[in-house]
C-alpha cells in the first residue's frame, strides 16, 4: 500500500513550520541586535548562515531517508527554514548599508553572505553525513532502491523512521480517523 501525504497535511506543515521558523528569526534577531547592535546587519548574517548549514544537514538525511520523512521535510525544510531564512533579508540589509553610503560593509557583507553560506552548506552535508555513519545508516544507494522497489514504492522505505507521518497531524476523512 503506498502511503501518498494529503493537500491537507502538507498545508499544515508547511504553514506550522513557517509560523514556528517565523517566531524563532524575530527571536533570534531581538537577541543578536541586543549582542552586536544594528549597525551592521550581523543578525540577518548569522541567522541565514545557521538556516543554511540546517538546511543543507537536514536535506542530507532527509536524502538517506534517516529520522526526516515526507511531512517533516516540508515542516523544517520548507516551512520552518524557508520562514527562517529569506533572500530578501539579505537584498535588504545589504541595500541599507549602500544607501547610507557605507561601500566597504555592504561588499563585505554581501561577500560573507555568500561565501559564508556556501561554506555553512558544505559544512551541513558534512555534518549529516557523519551523523549518517555515526548512526551506521549510510546504506549503499542500490540497497535502499532495491529495498523500496520491494515495498512497491520508490520513495518510502521500510526501515524509515516516519514511514507513516503521522507526527504532526492525524488523517480524517468524513467518517473519522483514517
Amino acid at each position: 500500500m503506498t502511503k501518498t501525504l494529503t493537500a491537507r497535511r502538507r498545508w499544515v506543515a508547511v504553514l506550522a513550520g513557517g509560523f514556528c521558523g517565523t517566531i524563532t528569526r524575530y527571536l533570534l534577531s531581538l537577541l543578536i541586535q541586543g549582542w552586536l547592535g544594528k549597525g551592521w546587519p550581523f543578525d540577518i548574517l548569522l541567522i541565514n548562515l545557521i538556516g543554511a548549514l540546517l538546511l543543507a544537514c537536514v536535506t542530507t538525511l532527509a536524502d538517506a531517508t534517516f529520522l526526516v520523512g515526507p511531512t517533516r521535510r516540508l515542516f523544517i525544510n520548507v516551512g520552518f527554514l524557508g520562514a527562517y531564512t529569506t533572500f530578501s533579508s539579505l537584498a535588504l540589509g545589504d541595500v541599507l548599508l549602500l544607501a547610507g553610503q557605507h561601500w566597504l560593509p555592504a561588499i563585505l557583507y554581501l561577500a560573507c553572505s555568500l561565501f559564508g553560506g556556501i561554506g555553512a552548506v558544505v559544512l551541513g552535508d558534512l555534518l549529516g553525513r557523519a551523523i549518517l555513519r555515526a548512526g551506521k545508516h549510510a546504506a549503499t544507494p542500490n540497497a535502499k532502491k532495491q529495498e523500496a522497489s520491494q515495498l512497491g514504492d520508490k520513495t518510502v522505505l521500510p526501515d524509515h523512521v516516519d514511514i507513516d507521518d503521522d507526527v504532526l497531524l492525524p488523517e480524517y476523512d468524513r467518517k473519522g480517523l483514517l
